[in-house]
């Protein structure tokens, strides 16, 4: 989706509608193409669900904590918006005319109008630019509902012709799950491992991504992008121990230990992140090596130091300035290591 983000101009990202029906404009000419690829492939995480598009945050910071892409779609809600206009000539060639060696050009062809189904083209706009790095990483895509008008058919001499129809009503199109009051019901049954992690995470309390912006999670994702991973597959593993519990009677009892559980590990983990920043910070105190310094410490350290040996404005200070600019380097790669690394920076950003 990269191409369709590089190719809005500053005027529309600024019209929300605007940007809703060019992303329409945009997947319109490959939309079954991409339904192929995805009907064909082998990852047991690539799903599709559709949600009211009130709904469309929450989703998909959840579900984007377990699945390798999802399709998202506001399935049969709301009205159709014409997105587009498309003509193809079927068939074109030459009358002749009454003048000798002369003729006249004609063109047969067939027209439509196609427009998409949603519930609020500038809120389906303000998702598509919040969700944009999840969108360009391949995590998420939008999925809509295209319909298209009666074809006018017909025949165009000088630049005339029959307009195409209106637009007709929507009809339905099957997914994987339907997204109602919270939860995912399974309409295919064809997924069992995803549907053991999409439908319990849209259940579990995770307060450390609740009252984080879209736009912050989707950037926080694409920036740690390593860390998420490991994060992702550690969330599958736990959710996949539910196993057959979300069928019993105390589903919401399993449920809820396994919630617990993770919340326990990750308190656990980030008072240990906290704890290294409170550490950084005395390294940070020796302002004297700014920005630049701090970057050199942490991608060469061994040229600081060689600087720092032979400056004679810091040679003062450098016996006890080293070993603290080395701490902060040390200490700066060992925080961006490990799946927990992912949940302390949107927790931090949840706290902001």
């Amino acid at each position: 989706m990269s191409e369709f983000y590089d190719s809005l101009t500053k005027q529309e990202r600024a019209s929300l509608q605007e940007v809703a029906r060019k992303y329409g404009r945009e997947l319109y000419g490959r939309y079954e193409t991409l339904l192929s690829e995805k009907a064909t492939s082998t990852s047991p995480y690539y799903v599709g669900l559709s949600s009211a598009m009130g709904s469309f945050t929450h989703v998909t910071k959840r579900v984007v904590l377990v699945t390798d892409t999802m399709l998202l779609s506001d399935h049969g809600v709301g009205a159709v918006h014409e997105v587009g206009y498309s003509r193809r000539v079927v068939a074109q060639g030459a009358l002749p005319s009454h003048g000798p060696g002369e003729s006249m050009q004609i063109a047969y062809f067939e027209d439509y109008r196609y427009g998409m189904v949603t519930e609020d083209l500038a809120e389906l706009g303000r998702w598509l630019l919040d969700a944009e790095p999840l969108l360009r990483s391949g995590l998420v895509w939008y999925g809509p509902v295209f319909v298209r008008g009666e074809t006018g058919d017909g025949t165009t001499v000088f630049g005339e012709h029959r307009p195409a129809g209106p637009l007709p009503s929507f009809q339905s199109r099957s997914i994987d799950y339907v997204v109602r009051h919270g939860r995912a019901v399974d309409l295919s049954r064809a997924k069992p491992l995803a549907s053991r992690v999409v439908r319990p995470i849209l259940e579990i309390d995770l307060p450390f991504i609740d009252g984080l912006n879209l736009s912050d999670f989707a950037q926080v994702t694409s920036e740690e992008f390593d860390s998420y991973r490991q994060y992702r597959d550690f969330m599958r593993s736990r959710l996949l121990e539910l196993d057959d519990a979300l069928e019993a009677v105390d589903s919401q009892v399993a449920l809820e230990r396994v919630a617990l559980s993770i919340r326990e590990e990750m308190n656990a983990a980030t008072a240990e992140m906290s704890k290294a920043t409170r550490s950084e910070a005395l390294s940070r105190s020796g302002a004297v090596l700014g920005t630049t310094s701090a970057i050199l410490a942490a991608v060469r350290p061994e040229a600081l130091q060689g600087a720092l040996a032979t400056s004679a404005t810091l040679a003062a200070g450098a016996t006890g300035l080293w070993p603290t600019i080395q701490a902060f380097a040390e200490g700066r790669t060992q925080n961006n290591q490990g799946k927990w690394h992912y949940v302390w920076v949107l927790q931090r950003r949840t706290a902001r």
